[in-house]
C-alpha cells in the first residue's frame, strides 16, 4: 500500500492491516519521497515535508505493532514518482490500498492526481480509503456491494466479492442497472435484466453456498444507483475495462462517481 502521512493514507494504513489479517498476508507500506516544492502546506521546504511524513508513518506503524503483533509489515522509502512506485510495487501484489479524499453529494469531483493514475492503470485491485475511516464494532459491519453491468466479463469482481463476503461473514448486494429502454417500462426487458443478474450468480452461488447475496435490479442513472445502493456498505466494488486507452486516466462513469462520491471503502477491480 501507498503512503504519504496524510489522514486518508494513515486511514489507508488501519484498512489494509485489517485486510491483511483476514488474508494470512504481510502488509508492505510504500512511501514515495518525491514531493512538489510548491506545496503550501509547508513553508520549511521539502526536508520539513519529508521529515512530516516519516514522523506520521512511524506512529501508524508502532501503532499497527501494538494492535496487530502477529501481522508481518514491511516498510519501505523509494525516490521516485509516487505513481510509478505505486505500479512497480502492484505487479508483485495482490491488493493495492491508498487513501483518497471524496466530496459527497453529486455536486463535483475531487480525487488526487496519484489516485486516479494509478486506478487507471494497475492490474490488480485498488482500494481507496478516506480519513477517518476505523473498523467498525462488532456486528455493525454492513454489506459488500458490487456493481455488474452486461459489457465485458465481471468475473474478476464476483471472484473478489465472494471471498471477501465469506471470510468476513458479510451480506454480498449485487446490484444491476435496467439499461435504458428496460428503465422507461419495457417489462419484457425488465424481466430480461433480472434473469440476466440471476444466471450470472448462479455457479457463484454454487461455490459459495454460505454466501447471502442480495440481487437488486434497479433503473435509472447507473452511477447514481450503485452510490446509493453502497450508502449502507462496508465495501462497494466497481470495475474499471481493462480495455480502454493507454493514454490518459479514464475509468468510466460509475467507477468515477463512486470513487468520488462513496463514504465506505471503494475497491476498484480492472476487468475485461
Amino acid at each position: 500500500m501507498g503512503v504519504d502521512g496524510s489522514d486518508e493514507s494513515l486511514s489507508a494504513v488501519t484498512w489494509a492491516a485489517r485486510e491483511a489479517v483476514t488474508r494470512g498476508t504481510a502488509l508492505r507500506i510504500l512511501h514515495a519521497l518525491e514531493w512538489r516544492t510548491s506545496n503550501q502546506q509547508f513553508s520549511a521546504g521539502v526536508s520539513a515535508q519529508q521529515e512530516w511524513a516519516r514522523s506520521r508513518i512511524e506512529g501508524a506503524l508502532q501503532g499497527l505493532t501494538s494492535a496487530r503483533p502477529g501481522l508481518r509489515v514491511d516498510a519501505e522509502e523509494v525516490d521516485e514518482l509516487p505513481a510509478k512506485a505505486l505500479l512497480d510495487a502492484a505487479r508483485e501484489a495482490e491488493l493495492l490500498v491508498l487513501g483518497s479524499r471524496g466530496l459527497g453529494g453529486f455536486e463535483g469531483w475531487l480525487l488526487g492526481s496519484v489516485s486516479l493514475a494509478v486506478i487507471a492503470h494497475a492490474a490488480v485491485p485498488v482500494v481507496l480509503v478516506r480519513a477517518g475511516w476505523e473498523p467498525p464494532a462488532a456486528g455493525a459491519d454492513g454489506p459488500i456491494v458490487v456493481g455488474v453491468g452486461r459489457d465485458g466479463s465481471y468475473d474478476p469482481l464476483l471472484e473478489f466479492v465472494f471471498p471477501a463476503a465469506a471470510a468476513g461473514g458479510a451480506v454480498l448486494r449485487v446490484v444491476h442497472v435496467r439499461r435504458p429502454e428496460a428503465a422507461i417500462g419495457d417489462e419484457n426487458e425488465g424481466e430480461s435484466d433480472g434473469s440476466f443478474l440471476t444466471g450470472l450468480l448462479t455457479s457463484w452461488r454454487e461455490r459459495w453456498p454460505d454466501v447471502e447475496v442480495e440481487e437488486w435490479l434497479t433503473a435509472g442513472p447507473a452511477a447514481q444507483r450503485v452510490v446509493e445502493a453502497g450508502k449502507d456498505a462496508q465495501l462497494l466494488v466497481v470495475g474499471r475495462r481493462m480495455h480502454r486507452p493507454a493514454f490518459g486516466a479514464h475509468i468510466g462513469p460509475v467507477t468515477h462517481a463512486a470513487v468520488h462520491h462513496t463514504g465506505c471503502p471503494v475497491a476498484v477491480v480492472p476487468h475485461s
